[in-house]
């Protein structure tokens, strides 16, 4: 044989050779997608990720929960500030000025005053 012809037969084999590589692998994959869908695949993976991103969620939850709790008190303050701000200025309001005195000191502070004159 010539030179020629045995590299011709070595690239054939080595062309056999991948191409069984490659059917072997079509097959696996044919037989994977069989028992399962790409959609089921998908699914199933984004909700292991999600399980997995909420067991970390809660577990920092679990670390800081006082964090939590003051970022919860300070959004519940910011969307209750109009009601808070008008209540504190009615209580600034009522504290600078006097509370009206009782019909019995009134009376009373009228008859020293009708005393006195």
């Amino acid at each position: 044989m010539s030179r020629m012809e045995n590299q011709l037969r070595e690239d054939r084999e080595t062309r056999d050779a991948a191409l069984a590589v490659f059917e072997e692998r079509a097959a696996r994959l044919k037989r994977a997608l069989g028992e399962r869908s790409i959609p089921e695949r998908l699914t199933d993976e984004a909700r292991g990720r999600a399980v997995a991103v909420a067991a970390d969620g809660a577990a920092v939850a679990q670390e800081n929960k006082w964090v939590i709790a003051g970022t919860l008190l300070a959004i519940l303050a910011w969307l209750a500030r109009r009601p808070l701000i008008a209540s504190a200025q009615h209580l600034y309001d009522r504290l600078l000025r006097p509370e009206p005195a009782s019909p019995w000191e009134r009376l009373r502070d009228w008859t020293k005053d009708k005393v006195k004159s």
